[in-house]
């Protein structure tokens, strides 16, 4: 046998030895992969769920109002549906242009008046820091933006004093102003009130001032149903009386005389005409959140004090009630609403990841795998926590809600297995 022949035979051998270790290599890789086909697992984390549906329904708004007369020309003094103290002025009446100008610089005077005041503080005994007045000054500012880019203008003008007292009181903090300088402009601003105010009795025609009797709040626009929507109404109202109380005209005298009104008491009703639904179970004293479109979706929780079924139709008289009194709520007398029922909140469970399996003592269970790290874990789901089924989940009880006597530890963004197999409680994967 040649040199040559040798060698072809070692290279044979060599490239055989070769492929033999790497068919060994896929193997055994192979192998593994198959072993672990049936731990391959997928996963869901656990999330809250809110579902809520509503109607939308006809309202009408009961309460004790006291209308206050005036005359026609009037320069109101507070905002509608501002709240007013007991004795505060709300209105002049029978004023000309001329006193209403000078009445206006006057109140413009007191407004700057009270500003310095408030911003004129003691240096040696004053408590905040100046890096609050920057927090404040900050806060007033990003609140007002807030306001002007959602339309809420009103609101955005109502931090205006505060913010500039907060601005005054940073500059005599870094001393860009004394108290001194604060001092010599109140007294200039005092005169200019004082002389103005030496002209008021020269005027003859300066109107009268309305003042409110106690506390609550105003409203400078009525509709003539005062003195018929009331909350006395509604210990007798009946689907009959409020047909009627629909169908009667406004009082013409009130819409023709009155200047404002004042709601004393934050007590309040909504009356509604809703239709019977197998999904809804009116319940009296149950709380329910009303929607108000006409207050820019404003949610009110109300309590459902009375329920009345008719018995010509198929609709039933739901009275509200609630002391809620929101900022710039619209109280028109009549106005579209959504009642909020089945209300739901609780953890979602795909109902693949639902199993059931038989304990040490022979009992069965229903709960989920979950996974923490690498090891399975076995997680029991209660029957008196389940709530609702709806497409391909179950809901369960919100963890936040559960009492001490409940058995279920489920929790929030736990990650439930919900494929695998061959999977048990304790079970380690590679």
């Amino acid at each position: 046998m040649s040199i040559f022949d040798i060698k072809n035979i070692k290279n044979i051998t060599r490239m055989i030895l070769l492929n033999l270790v790497f068919l060994l290599i896929a193997f055994y890789i192979f192998s593994q992969n198959f072993k672990n086909l049936g731990t391959q697992i997928e996963t869901d984390r656990v999330t809250l769920i809110e579902r809520k549906d509503n109607i939308e329904i006809g309202g009408y708004i009961f309460r004790n109002e006291e209308v206050i007369f005036g005359g026609t020309k009037v320069n109101y003094l507070v905002g509608n549906g501002e709240k007013v103290a007991k004795n505060q002025p709300l209105a002049q009446l029978n004023i000309n242009s001329y006193d209403l100008s000078l009445q206006a610089r006057i109140d413009e005077l007191d407004n700057q008046i009270s500003i310095l005041e408030r911003s004129n503080i003691n240096l040696f005994y004053v408590k905040t820091t100046l890096e609050k007045l920057e927090k404040d000054s900050n806060d007033f500012y990003l609140s007002m933006i807030q306001n002007l880019q959602s339309g809420k203008i009103k609101n955005a003008a109502n931090g205006r004093n505060e913010m500039l007292i907060t601005l005054n009181k940073k500059q005599l903090m870094t001393q860009e102003i004394t108290t001194e300088e604060f001092d010599r402009l109140i007294a200039s601003l005092k005169d200019s009130r004082n002389q103005l105010q030496a002209q008021i009795p020269a005027s003859s025609s300066f109107g009268e001032r309305i003042y409110s009797e106690r506390s609550g709040i105003f409203y400078s626009r009525v509709d003539g149903y005062e003195n018929l929507f009331t909350a006395e109404a509604i210990k007798n109202l009946d689907f009959e009386k409020l047909r009627e109380f629909i169908n009667r005209e406004p009082d013409s005298y009130i819409i023709n005389n009155a200047m404002g009104k004042i709601a004393y008491n934050y007590d309040w009703y909504l009356v509604c005409i809703a239709p019977k639904k197998k999904d809804i179970d009116y319940i009296e004293g149950e709380y329910y959140n009303i929607i108000y479109p006409f207050s820019a979706n404003k949610t009110i929780k109300s309590e459902l004090v009375r329920k009345m079924e008719s018995v010509n139709s198929d609709e039933v008289m739901l009275i509200f009630n609630t002391m809620i009194m929101p900022v710039d709520f619209d109280f028109s007398r009549k106005q579209t609403i959504k009642l909020v029922f089945n209300e739901m909140t609780g953890i979602r469970i795909p109902e693949v990841a639902v199993r059931i399996i038989t304990d040490d003592n022979g009992i069965q269970k229903q709960g989920v795998y979950i996974l923490r790290g690498n090891v399975v874990i076995f997680k029991e789901l209660p029957e008196d926590e389940y709530i609702y089924q709806y497409d391909g989940y179950y809901v369960y009880l919100d963890p936040n809600n559960r009492m001490p006597e409940h058995r279920g530890t489920l929790q929030f963004h736990e990650e439930i297995i919900i494929s695998g197999k061959d999977l048990y409680d304790g079970k380690t994967l590679d």
